[in-house]
């Protein structure tokens, strides 16, 4: 039997690695619990990104993946078991093979993409939006199927610009990567 979330407790990756069948992420040390399964909207949209992104890399050095597998952010001098950051995005790219472990991710992805859903809003668009600012995730994209807006953070000059905004009519240049569009009206 695994052992209950203490909301009260700040969390490391080694007290996140001994939980057993519970589904969420640590912010700052805090748990945040994941819905337990997402929309079909959700995996819908996942699935269409995953096969633009896939499209895309298929020569490449740079690697897919989605949720759910551990991204563990660390801060510099910090050993893995002591992070107080695991997050799983839905969907996210790593270009650096040495952040690419047995099970999990250590360092931030060069871009990560969150598809909103009610209750991760506020997780979403300001608590993983910080985070990812805070550890340099180049790029940040946020899908919200609800509102069917796309908001897009490029980090530059050590913070994120301004967001661009997209609508499900819209073709999204991805920053990093020079050639590579997502058109939305294919993926709503």
């Amino acid at each position: 039997m695994g052992v209950a979330v203490n909301i009260n407790k700040i969390y490391t990756y080694k007290d996140y690695l001994e939980l057993e069948d519970v589904s969420m992420e640590v912010i700052e040390g805090i748990p945040y619990l994941m819905s337990p399964s997402p929309t079909v909207e959700h995996q819908r949209i996942l699935r269409k990104l995953l096969l633009t992104f896939s499209n895309y890399f298929k020569e490449s050095d740079c690697e897919i993946f989605s949720a759910p597998l551990d991204v563990v952010l660390i801060n510099e001098n910090e050993e893995v078991l002591d992070s107080k950051n695991i997050v799983q995005p839905d969907i996210f790219i790593v270009c650096d093979k040495n952040k690419i472990a047995d099970k999990n991710i250590i360092g931030a992805p060069d871009l990560i993409v969150e598809i909103v859903s009610t209750g991760s809003q506020s997780l979403d668009y300001v608590k993983k939006l910080n985070l990812y600012e805070k550890y340099k995730v180049k790029e940040y994209i946020i899908v919200n199927p609800i509102n069917k807006t796309i908001l897009q953070y490029i980090f530059e000059d050590n913070c994120y610009s301004s967001p661009k905004i997209y609508n499900q009519n819209s073709v999204a240049q991805i920053n990093l990567f020079k050639d590579l569009e997502i058109d939305f009206t294919n993926i709503f």
